[in-house]
């Protein structure tokens, strides 16, 4: 009966001990440390929240080629795939340390032949050799007295909550940076067909003056200047060649896909950059994958110290054991006298540890504040974010708005300069001036739109992908 009354007192000192004794590590876990947001940002207009943005925050840009993209990148980049391989890491660790939290139950058999020195024993010479099978059941539990057992398995869940919010930021950073390749794609493809244009235009000029030329009325010298503004084009044409290739390569890349069985669609004839809204909250912040990376693994630090400080007291562990045992394998199941079994507490205390424990708390104590340290340095980093996207569409908005009314005066500009050249006012060139500030005003305005929607994708980013709540 006593190692059944053992194990009841156990069992009994269990049950009245872990709802209080369970909570010594969450005590000693110190708790915040995490420095708050700004109230607003710099740059902001308005506090007001603004329309969500869907979890596909790309969808708003209504380019059905991006949307295949994203898609693809989700399923095809390497840099994905190592992602969620370390989250799948991350929550299979956590459920070792879960398992930590049941009875470990397990199995014997064994069938052992003896043979003792005749000099060791006082039987006779005909047991000193002897056969032994045996088969138990072996059990042993322990008791989470303090909390380490609870602590370690929420310390390792955070980590894996750590583990998801690094899979979603690696994701969107690279969908983002899938979109800003994209864009600079189209607006070179864009710059292109301008280039193209002003081309058809300089062949229309050198045409025209070789006729000139040829019939008397006009001079060498005005042919030739056409003739290198022609060249001139081409060159600009074909140096785009070079940049929308090598940003097709990127986008392949990011696809999960080899350059060269890489083939992109050809996208909408002209890209819509979602509103973008000038005030947002910066409890949107929050959202931010690398933000919640920080604080999770700053939780899970703080967590650590709980559990290092229980780590050197008592532990109470209960084992058990039970099974039949015999020295002839006809009777092993058959006699009740083969049965055995054996219960009771096992209790392990550190009496002496050599500075261990003082060295083993400041290390984790370090570790916790050097937490702090990451998560203020992310969270101002993601602030700063914030406010340059801001700053720059408020002031791309105004460049745009201003450059298109230089398009337009370099549009009125070139006409006039034809008119008056074939009118005989003025000279050819006047109409290449005329013509070469036309272009270049067109192509500043088509790198500003292009700056607006990659600094667009920028503000989704910094947000950690929308600008709801």
């Amino acid at each position: 009966m006593k190692p059944f009354f053992l194990s009841a007192f156990a069992a009994t000192l269990c049950s009245l001990a872990l709802p209080g004794c369970n909570t010594v590590a969450t005590r000693l876990t110190p708790t915040g440390g995490e420095p708050d947001a700004p109230a607003t940002f710099r740059h902001a207009i308005a506090a007001e929240t603004p329309k969500r943005t869907p979890d596909a925050w790309w969808k708003p840009y209504r380019d059905p080629v991006l949307d295949d993209l994203m898609v693809r990148v989700e399923a095809n980049n390497p840099d994905v795939g190592s992602a969620l391989a370390r989250v799948e890491q991350a929550y299979a660790a956590l459920g070792i340390t879960g398992s930590e939290r049941f009875p470990r139950i397990g199995a014997s058999g064994s069938y052992t032949q003896f043979k003792d020195s005749a000099n060791n024993l006082r039987f006779p010479l005909d047991q000193l050799k002897y056969d032994q099978y045996r088969v138990a059941v072996n059990a042993s539990w322990e008791l989470d007295l303090w909390g380490r057992v609870s602590g370690s398995y929420e310390r390792d869940k955070l980590r894996a909550e750590a583990a998801r919010a690094q899979y979603d930021d690696v994701l969107l950073s690279l969908r983002a940076a899938l979109a800003r390749q994209y864009f600079a794609l189209r607006f070179a493809q864009r710059e292109k067909a301008i280039l193209a244009e002003a081309v058809d235009v300089r062949k229309e000029s050198l045409k025209l003056q070789e006729t000139l030329v040829a019939e008397g009325a006009g001079a060498a010298s005005n042919a030739s200047r056409a003739r290198t503004e022609l060249d001139s084009t081409r060159v600009q044409a074909a140096g785009l060649d070079r940049t929308t290739g090598k940003l097709e390569h990127a986008i392949a890349v990011l696809a999960g896909e080899a350059p060269a069985d890489f083939t992109p669609s050809r996208g909408r004839a002209g890209i819509r950059i979602p509103d973008t809204p000038a005030g947002v909250p910066s409890a949107l912040l929050e959202r931010r994958p690398d933000l919640r990376v920080a604080g999770k693994n700053l939780a899970a630090a703080a967590q650590q110290i709980g559990i290092r400080k229980v780590e050197f007291l008592p532990r109470i562990t209960l084992t058990g054991s039970g099974g039949v045992a015999s020295l002839r394998a006809d009777n092993l199941f058959a006699s009740p006298e083969s049965v055995f079994r054996s219960i009771g507490p096992q209790v392990d205390v550190m009496l002496f540890q050599g500075g261990a424990r003082k060295a083993a708390v400041a290390q984790v104590e370090a570790a916790w504040r050097e937490s702090i340290a990451t998560y203020r340095s992310v969270l101002l980093t993601a602030v700063q974010e914030v406010d340059d996207s801001l700053l720059d569409l408020q002031v791309l908005q105004r460049q745009i708005v201003s450059q298109q009314s230089a398009v337009a005066s370099a549009n009125q500009t070139a006409r006039l300069s034809r008119e008056r050249f074939h009118g005989g006012f003025v000279s050819y060139f006047e109409v290449v001036d005329a013509e070469r500030s036309r272009l270049e005003a067109r192509r500043i305005e088509n790198r500003l739109r292009g700056e607006q929607a990659a600094v667009s994708v920028q503000l989704i980013q910094a947000l950690g992908g929308g600008f709801g709540e």
